[in-house]
Formats: structure tokens, C-alpha cells, sequence
């Protein structure tokens, strides 16, 4: 069996009202008026399709908030909580029966400070070969979830059968696409631990987590 992790909240636990929190500290009483201006543009979902570069993607938050480009990146990395040591173990049990990808909605700022972390707290300079048959981001294939296109470029790239897949994602309108295309969708609940829904759907036992 393929299976097909989300990264955010899935293997890696986010805060992710946190970039909000801190921007309305930084800009109190505008943050609000600001984001709207914002999404209306599609600055987010631009950036994580590799439509904007990172300097850009700062540079028109500056611009529409008034807070300086550092504080804008401080605010944006805030979301990141941790991903534990026992998921990556968890990650290479799977590899030995199952192929295991990753599939996010990304962008190039959050990968680097991930990439940072991974070597600062577990001492990885390369996390991604040794737990992972393939990794999809969506700033680097310009396409993201929950379009059709991102599960098909992802199935076609790695040369999978749909009905041979699974997909976790912490966001139910992902899980969905993925289940209108044949692949089997699970919502993943953010919160609660990935490997006790790996047991509930049959892919690890109890007696080999930790």
C-alpha cells in the first residue's frame, strides 16, 4: 500500500493561529483589515505555489500591514511546535511493508526553517530521503491540495494506482479531493496522535509503538 502523509499537524504539530496572534500584536486594531486585502490578492496561495518569491511574499505583507519584513517572517515561522522523535521512527516501520510519500501545501520560508529544525533537534541534514519514498511541496510542483491536478501529478510523478493509496490530511476538504479521485481519504484530526489512526486503519499494531 502507498501511503500519503500531509506534513502540517499530521506528522508535524503547528500552532497555526499563531501567525494571526502575532500579527495583531505587531499591528493592532489593522492586522484584520490588512489580511482581508491580502486574500482578496491570493498573496498566500500565490506564495505557496511558487507564484511569489519569498521576498516578495514579505514585501507585500509589510506593505499592507506597515510591520517590517523581519517581524513579518518572526510572525510567519511562529506556527511550528515540533515533530517528535517517535514519528520518524514510526516513518521507517511503515517503509519496511508500505511506500510512504509526503504531500503538502508549503512554501519555501516554512520549508527552510524546517530544514533548520530537523538539523538543529534531531540532527538530520537530510530528513527527507531516509522517511519518505517521494516529497511533494507545493511552491516546488506549483500545485496545491485540495486540486484535483496536485493528487494527480502526485499519483502520475510516483507512478501509483489510486485505488493501491491512502491520504491523511488534518483538513477535511483535502481528505475529499483525494476520495473523489479513488484514493482512499482520511481526515486526521489535529491534536491526536498519527499513530494511533496508522493502528486504526491496520498499518501498525499496538505492541510497536512508542
Amino acid at each position: 500500500m502507498n501511503i500519503i502523509f500531509d506534513f502540517g499537524n499530521v506528522l508535524f504539530d503547528l500552532d497555526l493561529p499563531a501567525f494571526e496572534r502575532e500579527m495583531t500584536l505587531l499591528c493592532p486594531g489593522n492586522y484584520a483589515k490588512a489580511n482581508a486585502q491580502l486574500l482578496r490578492e491570493n498573496v498566500f496561495e500565490l506564495y505557496e505555489t511558487g507564484g511569489l518569491s519569498s521576498a516578495e511574499f514579505l514585501a507585500k505583507i509589510s506593505e499592507a500591514t506597515g510591520v517590517p519584513a523581519p517581524a513579518v517572517e518572526a510572525a510567519w515561522n511562529s506556527i511550528f511546535i515540533g515533530m517528535p522523535a517517535h514519528r520518524f521512527d514510526m516513518l521507517l516501520r511503515l517503509r519496511e511493508e508500505h511506500k510512504v510519500f509526503l504531500l503538502s501545501n508549503i512554501n519555501e520560508i516554512h520549508a527552510q526553517w524546517i530544514s533548520a529544525y530537523m538539523l538543529r533537534e534531531h540532527g538530520y541534514t537530510d530528513y527527507e530521503t531516509p522517511h519518505f519514498d517521494g516529497v511533494y511541496f507545493s511552491h516546488l510542483i506549483r500545485l496545491r491540495k485540495p486540486t484535483r491536478e496536485s493528487f494527480e501529478y502526485v499519483m502520475a510523478d510516483a507512478e501509483l494506482r489510486p485505488e493501491d493509496s491512502v491520504f491523511l490530511d488534518d483538513l477535511p476538504e483535502n481528505a475529499a479531493a483525494a476520495s473523489a479521485l479513488g484514493i482512499q481519504g482520511h481526515w486526521h484530526e489535529p491534536g491526536t496522535e498519527i499513530q494511533e489512526h496508522l493502528i486504526r486503519l491496520g498499518f501498525l499494531k499496538y505492541d510497536t509503538i512508542i
